[in-house]
């Protein structure tokens, strides 16, 4: 996952658990149960996204990975995760590779890898599941929990009218018990994942727009201008670390 959105999804995962285990034990085949986060510390070399132990009729370990870039050889590392987790936790181990946006779309991730012997047949076999962001529907993600709903922002759907896109997920966080300082966090995280397909023009003309069509609620103004404020100073810093990371290497 590119160091540039990282920390904005790992936030925004770790404040709604509940919601992105749901979301992928259901895309994996996990039955549903009361879920914990796992270590992700595999061993001293190894660390996956996040492992979320779902404590349903069969427990089982859902392992997620987050990808933008579209390198080569992620299954391999898939396998690697998805060996250590299995041999820590000793549950079965259902891995998720969620890609951001089309260009993360390498030629190698079709769900399966197979491992070739010598005699040229397979003597491991290992199935992931595929989750291609941009194919989602936007109301598929607002279902799924607030958690997932900056997600439906970086949809084909959204992307073919992003203001009004943009205008049914701001409806979402004014639906009655969405707290405004949630709202405030979502809209920041959402301005942060946004970039990941639009470039600053497009959505420095998006929050124009939107600032004009909501004159009418000046509480929501408010959390729409501190939500993208937080959005842009987060992004800043991760930017920041990203760029000290890379002078370190």
């Amino acid at each position: 996952m590119s160091k540039q959105f990282d920390a904005t999804l790992n936030a925004l995962i770790d404040t709604h658990v509940a919601d992105w285990a749901g979301f992928l034990a259901a895309r994996s085949g996990v039955p549903a149960g009361p879920t914990e986060v796992l270590d992700t510390d595999l061993s001293t070399t190894l660390q996956a996204d996040k492992l979320f132990r779902v404590n349903g009729p069969v427990p089982a370990v859902v392992h997620l990975e987050l990808e933008s870039t579209g390198r080569l050889g992620i299954p391999t590392e898939l396998l690697r995760y998805n060996v250590a987790t299995h041999a820590v936790t000793t549950l079965p181990v259902h891995t998720v590779l969620i890609l951001l946006r089309p260009k993360a779309n390498a030629t190698d991730l079709t769900g399966a890898l197979d491992v070739l012997g010598a005699d040229g047949r397979a003597y491991l076999s290992f199935r992931y599941t595929v989750v291609r962001v941009w194919q989602e529907s936007i109301t598929g993600l607002f279902s799924a929990g607030l958690g997932l709903a900056p997600l439906a922002l970086l949809t084909n759907e959204a992307a073919a009218d992003l203001t009004a896109a943009f205008g049914r997920f701001r409806d979402r966080l004014r639906e009655p018990g969405v707290q405004a300082n949630l709202a405030e966090e979502l809209l920041g995280s959402t301005f942060v994942l946004c970039g990941l397909r639009y470039d600053r023009v497009r959505l420095e003309n998006l929050y124009r727009t939107l600032s004009m069509t909501l004159e009418d609620s000046t509480t929501y103004q408010l959390i729409l201008e501190r939500g993208i404020a937080q959005g842009i100073t987060k992004g800043i810093a991760q930017e920041a670390q990203a760029m000290l990371l890379r002078l370190g290497e």
